[in-house]
C-alpha cells in the first residue's frame, strides 16, 4: 500500500482503549465493595463504568477496522481478469517488486 491508505489510526487507538477500558473496568469490579474508595464519587463506581464506556468505544473502533482491512473495492490486484492479465504480464517482465 502506498500513501496515506495504509495508515488507519482506528486499529492502535482502538486497541489503547480496549486495553485500558480493560483495566479500569476489572479494577472497578475488584475494588466494588469498598465503600470508602468511592465516597467521594457518592458510592457511584466511576471506575467500573468508565471502563465499560473505554472498552466499547475500543471494539468499536477495532470492529470498524477490520472490514476495512479485508476487503477494498478497487483495490491493485483485484480479482477482475484484466487486473489477472496485468499482474501476469508485469510479472513476465520482472516488473513487480
Amino acid at each position: 500500500m502506498s500513501g496515506s491508505a495504509g495508515l488507519d489510526v482506528r486499529l492502535p487507538i482502538g486497541g489503547l482503549f480496549t486495553v485500558l477500558g480493560l483495566i479500569l473496568t476489572v479494577y472497578g469490579a475488584l475494588t466494588a465493595g469498598n465503600v470508602v474508595h468511592y465516597a467521594r464519587s457518592l458510592s457511584f463506581n466511576i471506575n467500573l463504568w468508565w471502563g465499560l464506556v473505554m472498552l466499547a468505544f475500543g471494539l468499536g473502533l477495532l470492529l470498524s477496522a477490520t472490514p476495512y482491512r479485508r476487503s477494498r473495492p478497487g483495490a491493485p490486484g483485484a480479482s477482475s481478469a484484466e487486473a489477472r492479465a496485468i499482474e501476469e504480464r508485469e510479472r513476465r517482465r520482472g516488473l513487480e517488486r
